[in-house]
Order: C-alpha cells, then structure tokens, then sequence
C-alpha cells in the first residue's frame, strides 16, 4: 500500500462526559442470535433498539446543538455536523441514485451542515409552516423532479428481522460488569485513552431517560436553554440523541477540521481495547457503499479495528477482525481513499467558495440520477423576512457566540487587530433579529457591539487613542455594503467527476470571508459609535420588559413569574482586560433584571460620554465638552440610584470630574463674547441619541441631578473657577480610596488643584489691585472679602502643592501671596481728604509679610532658573516700594528722622543686592529694568544723603555724607542711559550742581566760594548731551519723542540749569572783581578773565526761558560759553 494512497486521520474527544466503551466477548459457534437467554440483559437490548430508531432520524439543527455545546471550536474547525450526513456526503460518488438534501450555514471559517427531509418539512407539514422554502421548492425543484423520489419507503420485514438480530447480537455479545470486573474495565480506559462504560445498573438509567422522551424532540425548534447554556443543552441532547452512545470527536482528516458527533458503539477487551461491531450475512457480500460507512465510522472515533461477525440466518458461523486501514481494499468492496480525500477537499472548498454569506441559509441539493450538485442561496431567493426562517435565532446566535467567544479570550491588544472580524459578527447578528421579536438577543449583540468602540474599564490605555490620529473614513462605517457588491447568483453547481478531481485542479484557493475594517481613530467618532449601539440596547430591554410584563400579568405565581425571564447571554467581563468581578448573567443564563442591565447600559453609556468630553475639550470645543459631561454625569447619577456605586463607578466619575475641572477652568480663561456664544451654541445641539438617555435618566432621577452645578455654562470667571475647583477635589477625593496604583494620577490631580486655586487666588488679588485705586468706605468690607478670599485660595493652593512636594509651584505661590501682601499694606495707606498721610504700622506689617513670603520662596528654589530671577526681582521691588514710601511718606511723628533714613537705605541696599542677578545679566529680559531700577535707587540714596546732609552739623559727618552721596550720584549716572533717559540723568546732574551749590553757599572764603562755584559749572555743562537730545526729540516728527508731559519736565529742569549756571556764573564774575587770577600756563601774562566770565554771564542772563526755542537758545548758549570757559583752567593767588 504506497503512502499516497493513505488518507491521514486524525480524532481527538470533545465531549465533556465519559464516552461509554462496551466490554464485550466473542459469541461461540453455532449461536443463535434469535434465541433469548436466562441472563439476557432486557435494559440494554431497549437501549440500542432506541439507539437504532433514533439514528434513523434527522435533526435539522443537529449542528446548532453541537457548536452550542462546543462554542470554542466556531470559527476554528471548518464542519461541524453529524457523521451520518458527512458520510452521506462523501458516498456521493459510489452512488449515483443516492439523493442529498441538506441545509447549509456559514459562520466564519465555519460551515455547519445538517440533513433536511423534504418529505417531512415540505411535503407533510401544514401549509403554514416552512412556507417560504415550499413556494420555492414546488416552484422551481418539482418542475424536473417526481414527488414520489421524496417520500419514505416502509421498512420490509426482511429490515425489521435484520435490525431486531443486530440488537440481540450486541446485547449478548456485551459482557455484564460487577464489581470485581471494574478494575479490568479502567485497565482497557488507559488502553485505549477513553472511558468505560458505566456498570449496567447505570445503562438501565440511561434507558430509562432515553425511552421516557418523546419521539418528537428531535425536529422541534431550538429551545432557549439549548442555545445559551451547555449543561441544559447537554441534557436536551441526551433525550433527543440518545446520548447513552453519542459522543462529539474532532476529527481532522486530510487537514480539515470537523466537529462531528458520532453514536458509533464502541466495544473492547484486554486483546483489542477499541473495535467496532458488525453482523453481516455469509451469503451477502460488502459492497462498495457499506465499506466505505465502515471505514469512515472508524476513521472518524479512532478505532483500530473492525470486528466481522458472519452469521446463516441467525447462526453464528465466525469472526474476522480487519484493521481499519485494509477496509478499502477488501475484495469486492474496495475503494481508492484517495477519491474521498480529494471529494472531502473540494466538496469542502467548493462549499466555502459560495456560502460566503453569514445569516444565510443555503440549500445544497441533488437528485436522484444527476450528475451536478447544486447550491441555492434560500434567503436570497426566497421571499422571506427572516422572521418565518426557523434558522435565523440559531444563526444570529451563533455569530453572537463567535464574537463573544472572540472577545472573552483577547486582551486588549489582540481584541483591536480583530474587531473587525468581530464586528461583522455583531453586525450580521443585529441584521437578522427583528428587536420587536427578539428583544433579548438584539439587546446582548447590541451592548457587546457597543463594548468594541468603548471598554467601560477606566484605564489609561482605555482613554487613548490607538494612535490613528489620521482616520480611515471607512474604519468606523458599519454598513455591510462588501456583501451587495457580490455578484448574486441564484445557485451554483458542481460537476460530481469534478469534485473527485485531485485538489490541486480545482477550488485550491478559497477566499477569506469579507470583513468590515478594523476600528480606528479617535475616541470621539468610537464614542458616538458606541452610544448608538447603547440606545439600540436600551430599546431592546425595553421591548422585552414590556413583553415579560404582560406575560406577568397572566402568570398565576411567582415561580410561573421567574420563568418569563430571558435566557440572554449579556456579554461577561472580559477577563484578560478588565479587573471588574461583575457578573451580568445568573447560572442559568438569564437575563439580569431590568434595573441591573439599565445600570450597566448607563454606566458604558457614561464611559462614551466621557470619551466625548475628553475629545472636545482637548479641540477646544468646551460648548460640546459641558453637554457630554451633563450626560456623562446624569447617567452616572442614573447607574448609582439603580445600583451601588462600585470602584469602575468611582473611578469612571474621577475621570469625569477631571475633565470637567479642565474644562471649566479653560471657559474661564475665554474673555471673548463671540466664544462663549459659540459655546452656548454647541451646548445647545441636539441629537436624537442623547434625548434618549436624557429620557432615561430623567426617568430615574428627575431632571436636577447632584452635579448639576459640574456643567453650567457661563461666562463669569469666579463661577468658572469655583466649579473647576471643586471638580479636581472631588475627583481627588474619589481617587484617594481606589489605591496607591493610582498615586500618580492623585499627583497630577492634586497639581491641577493648586493650579486652578493659584488662578483663584490670583483672580480675586486682580480685583483687589482694581479695588484699591478706588477705595472708599462703603466698598471696604468688599475688598477685605476679596483679599480674604484671594488669601485662601493661595493657601489652599500651597497645601495641595506641599502634599505633592511639587517645590517650584510652592514657591510661585509665595511670590504671588507676597505681592498679595503689598496690595494689602497699600489697602491700608492712610489717605485723609484726598491727601496722603504718613507711612503707617499696618503698611509697615503687610510689607515684613511681603518679605517674608518672598524669601520662603527664595529659600525652596536658591538659584534654580527663571523662578529665582521672579523671585528676586519682586522681592527687590518690595523693598525699594517699601523704602520709596518710607521715604516719600515718612512717619516722623512716630519715628526719629535718623532711623527712619537708615531702614531707607537699609531697604534701598538690599533693594540692590536682589536687582544683582538681573544686572549682572546682560541676556535677561528684564535687564534695562533692573538697571534703571538700580539707577533709581542709586539716585534716591544719593537724594537722601545729600538731604542728610544739609542736616548734619558735624564736619566730619558731612564730609562724609558729601562723599558718600557723590558716589551714588556718579553710580545712578553710571547706569541711566542719557539716551533713553536724558531728563533722569538731567536731574542726577542737576543734583550734584545743587550739592556744589550748597557747599559754595556754606563756604566763607573767596578761593573756597571761587572753587565750588568752578565745581558747579563744570557739572552744569556736562548736561550738553542732556539738552542736545531734549532739543533733538522737539524737532523730531515722531510725537512719542517729545509729549508734553516730557516738554514741561525738560523746560523745568532746563530753567533751573540755567538758574544755577547763572548763580555760578554771577559769584564768579564777584570774586573775580577783587582777585587776582592768572593763567597756569603762563604766569608772565597778567591778563585778567573777568572779561570773560562777564560775556558768559550776559549770555546766560539773556536767554529767554519762556521761549519755545528755550532748549536750541540754551544748547547754542552752551556752546559759546564752553569756549569761553575752555580758554581758562584758573587759580586764586590770595
């Protein structure tokens, strides 16, 4: 036997109950299998009578029963039928007057098969059953055929004496089992890898379950509990298969897969542990067809041998025991394996290639004596709903189990990559149930199509994007219009000499079945997605609910009432990607009540809704953010008052209270009129989607619901704030309870917190700021409110920033609580009739406060970045506005003047030590501010010291102090630009003119009186620049180089220059009358300059300062007297 011609064979048991194998012994010669013996077990002779009855009968959702029981292997194996039909099948070309009516269902890689008596359905059923494929048959098949080819033939006594010996035959050929024999019998269990069969007491149970049922079962339409729970189906199966024998194998055969089931008996000893039993005549050889019916039944349980009893008209003559392989070639019944090999292939490929649809029932067909086989397409054909299909609530579930199977046992990643394939699934499932006739089912298919666009598990790889940003138009569509691009045919056909081709000539490659796409894109298109399937499911329960109320009504007790409850299967938790111990069905698979199922419907819903909140608020679509939170949290509230709030319900409601502190706080930041409409339009839209769940909810809670305030829409910035403010908390609060795996987001959480009450704070310190400009006793207790509130909101701010350890934010909150503080000392400025009054205590309190703050603040960042520059700067702004009003508005009459001037330059000098970081800095932004602060305060110390010392009365002091206040004069110089500040820098000058000024009006002698005033006049013509530049931006065409505010000033400062030029000019022209002065270049000319200081005096006397050419009439003043004075470096000779 060449290896080509083996067909390989494989079988493993898929039935979760012991198989029972039959100990049996050879019968003796010469026995007569008519004759009934004292010891003949009656039991079991019932049972394989039954057995042989039943086997003759076809189930026409045989299939349904085994894929229902062994969902597993949907979408895995390629068959799933009974052995009969599959060897009825593969006889076909043995036997050309052998006719094959059978019904055809595709689910996935699936192809379930079961025989269809059409004498049974079609021609003896009343006229209102199967009315749909009548019309059909008797329209299209009768025209070519004879109705008589359809109707059974009534067994001949020579049949009944034949099966009524076979059955004697096994019944005395099966051993009766004791105790003693058990062990052998778990012996020959390890043998052969199977079970024994229990002891006979146990068979006569078995009998007396199988004949106590009705004859009917078989035919009859699935039942509920036959589709949706295995163990009632199992039960189900035992009375309507005789399941005593009847065992399910996964035989794969020539690399196809097929879940068949098999009532073959199986009979062993310790010689041969598997055999099959046969009774033949001596004087009727095998032929063809019984060979190949041995061959296969033993190929499809795996049993080695065949055991041949030959018996004369009931004697029995002898035994041949053949191993399964040698069946085909046996003399005159040999066939060629490899015929049914390649008919099993292509039939089988032939099959995938036109029942491509799922939902669809086809019919295959052939006729007595034809040589075609043909494929109808009934639900295309036939003119029928589906409603009055028998197969459409068996089909529509088994795709629902495919899918739900598909899902249960994929984490989250494999879930995506075959959502399409599971969504096709759905999609044909809600397709074939009308919701009004099957309420139950259409809802389960629609939740768990609802559950791929959104897995209501809170997790952070839930709540993001797969990544496809950029989205497929077609990804989300779930319209299957791939199978109305299909070329529709009414049938197809198939050469029988054909399908016994080698396969590689014929049907090799199948196509895979067409599939809608993956899902993709982003959360808010799955969202919408999602929630309509959610509305269909709401329907659904709805329709059942008010049919199980009438059905109430009529019932007469509650355990009648517990009976009306759906058998649905509502999808269970997905175990590998969620944590949830939820279980939405009870252990018999109904259908949860009504207020449950509501609850977990609402509860996904709220999930969508989130997903539609976080989506818009990240587009900026804050209008459509606020409505998908209210109906988020309405559903939320709806789920809590039908059921406990569990943990997905806290952390789904965290989530949803994130989203609505973000978004409330950035409708805060919109100052924009034209936004908030825009807002309050988007907030407006309406869809016929989210009015059911608002009916829903309402239903439940009533239209106010505890988080109303959470969705407001309003334009007003603290109301904003507010509610931004208490959403963080209270998802920071519910986060706290569910555990340290969620610290980090408590951590961003608590951020957000302090974010949003640092805004607050500030909001309420910018109404402060406003307030105090305009201060008046009515509105004081207001303003005290607002910096109360400001106050605490920074506080607060601080607390959650500390819990954080979140240094950079505290210390930003320090400095902003340090400019709260001088706000506050400024609140408290004394201000008597419109007059400023004294520096005062409270002033001096808020300002240390100030202080305070600023350095805590100092101290967490030391020299960390930009924050310590802020820091820096606004602490030495405080010191130099707290030394600037001490200064300006000094408390005299509660403090000495000296201590008062030394906390000045106290203030002023640390003033300067924080501008340090800033005007060292030349790259700073703020660098030509601190320096001219820095000036400033140079020129204030100066000012102070040169006050001080008109004062003083100590020479040594007042040298001092003139020395001291020369330097601050020449730093503020130093640092003004005279550029960008010509009239501070005039007046730094003018200052230092003033200060030789006074020294000459306190000198006593000439020389003393002569060098000061030469003093003054030096310093009172390096202000050229000054006026060169005053006279530069008055002639310039640019408005902004000379307002008027900086004409008066610079006419002023000018007026007095030449007042004090005049002064100078005027002691020296006096001193010059009655001294000696002479040249150091050249002591031997006696040539006096008075002449000389007498033009420079005439020319400043006639300057005009009223004039508008003032500035050009002084600048050309300048220039004629500086070369007077260059001509004369003088000396007094006494």
């Amino acid at each position: 036997m060449s290896s080509s011609s083996q067909s390989s064979s494989l079988v493993s048991l898929q039935s979760s109950t012991t198989t029972p194998y039959l100990r049996f012994s050879q019968l003796e010669k010469d026995t007569d299998l008519d004759e009934r013996k004292p010891n003949f077990n009656h039991e079991l002779e019932q049972l394989l009578a039954f057995w042989l009855n039943e086997k003759k009968k076809n189930d026409i959702f045989g299939s349904f029963r085994t894929a229902n029981l062994h969902t597993d292997c949907l979408g895995e194996v390629d068959v799933i039928s009974d052995a009969e039909h599959i060897k009825k099948l593969l006889k076909v070309p043995f036997n050309k007057q052998s006719q094959i009516s059978m019904i055809v269902h595709r689910a996935g890689r699936t192809i379930l098969i079961d025989e269809f008596d059409v004498h049974s359905h079609l021609l003896r059923l009343e006229k209102n059953e199967w009315a749909w494929f009548r019309d059909f048959f008797l329209d299209t098949i009768l025209r070519n055929i004879t109705v008589k080819h359809f109707y059974k033939k009534n067994k001949s006594r020579n049949e009944l004496i034949n099966k009524d010996r076979f059955v004697k035959f096994l019944c005395q050929s099966v051993e009766a089992q004791d105790e003693s024999s058990l062990s052998k019998s778990q012996c020959i269990n390890s043998m052969s890898d199977e079970s024994i069969s229990p002891p006979p007491h146990n068979i006569n149970n078995l009998v007396k379950n199988n004949t106590d049922s009705s004859d009917n079962n078989n035919n009859k339409s699935l039942n509920d509990n036959d589709l949706n729970d295995p163990q009632q189906a199992d039960n189900t199966n035992e009375t309507s298969f005789n399941k005593a024998l009847h065992r399910h194998v996964l035989w794969t055969f020539e690399n196809i897969k097929m879940l068949i089931g098999s009532d073959l008996p199986i009979f062993g000893d310790e010689q041969h542990p598997a055999v099959s039993l046969r009774l033949r005549d001596m004087h009727k050889p095998i032929n063809v067809l019984t060979g190949i019916d041995y061959w296969l039944d033993n190929l499809m349980c795996n049993v080695p041998e065949l055991a041949m009893c030959y018996h004369l008209d009931g004697i029995v003559q002898s035994y041949e025991l053949i191993k399964t392989e040698d069946i085909p070639y046996r003399e005159g019944s040999n066939f060629p394996p490899t015929v049914i090999r390649d008919l099993a292939t292509n039939l089988l490929s032939f099959l995938k290639s036109n029942a491509t649809k799922e939902g669809h029932t086809y019919w295959l067909f052939k006729g007595p004596d034809d040589d075609i086989v043909k494929l109808y397409d009934l639900t295309s054909l036939c003119e029928t709903n589906r409603d009055d299909n028998p197969y459409t609530l068996p089909v529509a579930l088994l795709l629902y189990k495919m899918a739900s199977n598909m899902v249960t046992r994929s984490d989250h990643d494999t879930r995506s990559k075959e959502s399409g394939t599971i969504r096709t699934l759905l999609k044909h499932c809600l397709n074939m149930l009308d919701p009004n006739k099957f309420p139950e089912y259409y809802c389960a298919a629609a939740y768990m199509m609802s559950d791929l666009y959104i897995d209501d598990n809170v997790s952070e790889q839930s709540w993001t994007s797969d990544g496809s940003e950029v989205m497929d138009p077609d990804s989300l569509n779930d319209d299957l219009l791939f199978e109305n691009e299909k070329e529709f045919r009414p049938y197809t056909t198939v050469d029988i000499n054909t399908l016994v081709q080698p396969q590689q000539h014929r049907f090799k490659n199948i196509p895979d079945m067409a599939r809608l796409g993956n899902i993709h894109g982003t959360l808010n298109a799955r969202a919408s997605q999602a929630l309509k399937y959610l509305v269909e499911a709401l329907r659904g329960n709805a329709i059942h609910r008010h049919s199980q109320a009438n059905n109430d009504m009529n019932s007469q007790s509650e355990q009648d009432q517990c009976q009306q409850k759906s058998k649905l299967v509502v999808p269970l938790q997905y175990k590998p990607t969620r944590t949830s111990s939820k279980i939405l069905i009870d252990n018999k698979n109904r259908l949860t009540d009504d207020t449950r199922l509501k609850a977990l419907i609402l509860h996904k819903a709220a999930a969508a809704y989130f997903c539609l909140a976080d989506g818009n608020e990240k587009l900026k679509h804050y209008g459509l953010c606020l409505r998908s939170l209210r109906l988020a949290l309405k559903c939320h509230s709806a789920k809590i008052k039908l059921q406990i709030s569990d943990t997905e319900a806290k952390k789904l409601l965290s989530y949803i209270m994130s989203i609505a502190g973000d978004c409330r706080r950035m409708i805060a930041h919109t100052t924009s009129s034209e936004e908030i409409d825009k807002y309050r339009e988007q907030y407006n839209l309406d869809n016929e989607i989210d009015k059911e769940f608002e009916k829903v909810t309402s239903e439940i809670t009533g239209e106010q619901t505890e988080f109303s305030w959470v969705s407001e829409l309003t334009p007003m910035i603290d109301r904003n704030l507010f509610a931004a403010v208490h959403s963080y908390e209270y998802a920071i609060n519910l986060v706290k309870n569910l555990g340290d795996n969620e610290r980090k987001r408590l951590n961003l959480l608590t951020k957000r917190f302090g974010n949003v009450r640092n805004e607050m704070g500030c909001f309420y310190m910018n109404k402060c700021e406003q307030a105090v400009k305009s201060i008046d006793q009515e509105t004081s207790k207001e303003v005290k409110e607002l910096f109360r509130k400001s106050f605490e909101s920074f506080d607060s701010g601080i607390q959650a920033f500390e819990s954080i350890n979140d240094v950079l934010n505290i210390a930003l909150l320090y400095n902003n609580l340090g400019r709260l503080m001088r706000l506050y000392a400024q609140f408290y400025a004394p201000i008597v009739n419109g007059t400023r009054g004294e520096f005062s205590q409270q002033e001096r309190q808020y300002y240390n406060k100030a202080f305070d703050y600023y350095l805590k603040g100092l101290k967490l960042v030391e020299n960390r970045g930009d924050l310590h520059k802020t820091l820096s700067w606004e602490l030495s702004g405080a010191y130099y506005t707290y030394a600037t009003m001490l200064q300006d508005y000094a408390p005299l009459s509660t403090h000495p003047q000296e201590d008062i001037e030394k906390e000045v330059i106290d203030s002023m000098t640390k003033s300067l030590k924080y501008l340090e970081i800033e005007t060292l800095s030349s790259s700073s932004d703020r660098n030509s501010l601190a320096t001219y602060r820095a000036a400033t305060i140079h020129h204030r110390l100066a000012s102070l010291l040169h006050n001080a010392l008109r004062h003083q009365d100590s020479k040594i002091k007042r040298k001092h102090l003139r020395s001291l206040a020369s330097l601050h004069y020449q730093k503020a110089l130093k640092l003004f630009s005279v550029q960008e500040n010509p009239l501070e820098y005039l007046r730094v000058l003018l200052e230092e003119v003033a200060l030789a000024d006074y020294e000459l009006q306190n000198a006593t002698e000439n020389p003393s009186r002569f060098k000061y005033a030469q003093q003054g006049l030096k310093a009172a013509f390096q202000c050229q620049e000054c006026i060169e530049i005053i006279e530069h931006n008055r002639s310039s065409e640019d408005s902004d180089d000379y307002t008027e505010k900086f004409s008066q000033e610079a006419y002023r400062l000018l007026t007095i220059l030449n007042g004090r030029i005049q002064s100078f000019l005027k002691e020296i022209v006096k001193i010059s009358k009655t001294t000696t002065v002479k040249k150091k270049s050249n002591e031997n000319e006696n040539t006096t300059v008075f002449e000389d200081y007498k033009e420079m005096y005439n020319i400043a006397l006639r300057l005009n300062e009223k004039s508008t050419t003032f500035p050009r009439d002084l600048l050309q003043a300048f220039e004629r007297m500086k070369k007077i004075y260059d001509k004369h470096s003088v000396t007094i000779n006494d």
